[in-house]
């Protein structure tokens, strides 16, 4: 087929998650074409159209407008999403949201509904299934590696809502603006965790708010109304156990840890640098059985790797990848706005019944 046009709101050159991950990708892809991009500022946009070689636009509507765009990429901040989503589905194009798709469950269905009313189809950033050891820790959990799964826990640094941050994120301390460690952090947390071993039956959290002064780079401060500290535990749907545990910031002792035990096995999933973002960051792989008295390394098969991509742009080359497949085979293998709706769903669920930690 024909590549798929695609135009990007919120890329600027050398700056953002976008030029990181969403350009490389799709320039590396044979599937898609890069024909435009929107910025929030003319010059911006003048030396995204120098570099890349598209179109463009301080205004997101000529995007989405343009002829020549098959796809519109919505990479900006979540409160805007809603807006520029619901422009992009009316305009008839598909639609790719970054997680979370809206600012919450409401949000989220609305577009969801709007979607698919319009018949368009769409894709959400959850990228974290297609990382090579993601995908080959479902494998080896489907192939018994550990027998039958007792339990699992899972704990990691969501890197931003720490106590400082710049004037660009102090947006996410508000948390009407829903962009938390639990949306975000544990979202795509929890995306990972049910694609690897299945949906979770039932959950209780409890949420605590460690950073309530919060030091901008500016110079001012903020209060922070954004719960850092995320505590879930979990059934799963298979009888096992989880639990889950993100803080915001860094930690000195990790920030990304995933043990899955079995009756036969064990395996462990860690971040190779500071970032416990288990869909942004590079993960090491470990595994034991039978006889074995620890865990060894294990080298998952690299996928997407071939285009010389490294996390996390590799992983959003593999969920390109899977929606040019989706598109041709009439596939569902990319997750797609009724995904994003049911992890709204769920991160709803634990929100509206977590016990609230309240400092002292």
């Amino acid at each position: 087929m024909e590549p798929i046009g695609v135009g990007i709101i919120g890329a600027s050159p050398g700056a953002g998650w976008a030029a990181a991950t969403h350009v490389p990708a799709l320039l590396a892809l044979p599937q898609y074409d890069l024909r435009a991009v929107a910025t929030s500022r003319a010059e911006s946009a003048r030396r995204a159209a120098n570099q890349w070689h598209v179109e463009g636009f301080d205004d997101p509507h000529q995007l989405i407008a343009h002829p020549d765009v098959d796809l519109v990429v919505v990479a900006v901040k979540v409160p805007d999403h809603h807006a520029l989503v619901s422009r992009a589905i009316g305009a008839g194009k598909m639609v790719f949201s970054e997680w979370p798709l809206g600012v919450d469950l409401t949000e989220a269905q609305d577009l969801t509904t709007m979607a698919a009313a319009a018949g368009v189809a769409t894709v959400v950033g959850l990228q974290g299934r297609f990382d090579p050891v993601i995908a080959h820790l479902r494998k080896l959990i489907r192939r018994d590696y550990v027998g039958r799964v007792l339990a699992t826990n899972l704990v990691g640094s969501g890197q931003a809502w720490g106590s400082v941050t710049d004037s660009a994120h102090a947006y996410a301390f508000d948390v009407s603006n829903g962009v938390t460690p639990l949306s975000v952090s544990v979202g795509h947390a929890l995306d990972a965790l049910t694609y690897v071993l299945g949906d979770i039956d039932t959950v209780t959290a409890t949420l605590g708010i460690g950073h309530r002064e919060i030091r901008v780079f500016d110079g001012t401060t903020l209060r922070s109304t954004t719960p850092d500290q995320v505590a879930l535990t979990a059934a799963l749907r298979s009888g096992a156990v989880a639990s889950i545990f993100y803080r915001g910031g860094l930690s000195r002792a990790g920030d990304l840890r995933w043990e899955i035990n079995g009756t036969d096995g064990d395996l462990l999933v860690t971040s190779a640098v500071p970032n416990g973002n288990i869909q942004a960051t590079e993960l090491d792989l470990a595994g034991g059985h039978g006889p074995d008295r620890h865990v060894e390394n294990i080298i998952p098969p690299d996928g997407i790797s071939a285009a010389g991509l490294h996390a996390p742009a590799r992983n959003v080359a593999a969920l390109y990848d899977a929606f040019a497949r989706d598109l041709t085979e009439g596939t569902a293998i990319a997750p797609s706005f009724r995904d994003a709706e049911r992890l709204h769903r769920l991160v709803d669920q634990i929100a509206s019944g977590a016990y609230t930690a309240e400092s002292r």
